[in-house]
């Protein structure tokens, strides 16, 4: 029989593995958003006051996509509280933090005027999401050092 931080730690990386492909595509729609769609500017901040536009569609994808990047981090942070490890909480809440810096900076870049600042910490927070999925993906892969082992 498995034993159940052996499960959790299997998930846990299986999650991270499906958060850094969500991640991946959330880069390129992001930079398609970038460089090939006009997103208008309205004065009210509530999104019922768009119109659909030339790329409308691909906006919401990437907005979706940023909700289920956010929702798996959750995930993520409480399976690593339930594993164990100093080194995995910290990297776990720091994953939560940055998608966290990434949506809301997205939202205030929809939002808010489109200013160069949120385009910025959005583009910080993604890179930030990146590099603590992948640490979070060595710590978990780490080879059992011989003290651990022995107790």
């Amino acid at each position: 029989m498995i034993h159940m931080k052996k499960m959790m730690t299997t998930g846990l990386s299986s999650m991270l593995i499906m958060l850094l492909l969500f991640l991946f595509i959330q880069f390129f729609l992001g930079m398609y958003i970038n460089l090939f769609v006009t997103i208008p500017v309205t004065q009210p901040f509530l999104m019922m006051a768009y119109e659909p536009y030339g790329g409308f569609p691909i906006v919401m994808v990437h907005m979706f996509l940023g909700i289920l990047i956010g929702l798996v981090s959750i995930g993520i942070l409480f399976l690593s509280i339930r594993t164990g490890g100093p080194k995995l909480l910290v990297a776990a809440i720091s994953l939560f933090l940055s998608v966290l810096l990434a949506g809301i900076d997205g939202l205030f870049f929809l939002f808010d005027g489109q200013n160069n600042i949120n385009s910025y910490l959005m583009s910080t927070g993604f890179i930030l999401a990146m590099l603590f999925s992948i640490l979070l993906l060595l710590f978990i892969y780490q080879p059992i050092s011989q003290a651990e082992g022995r107790t």
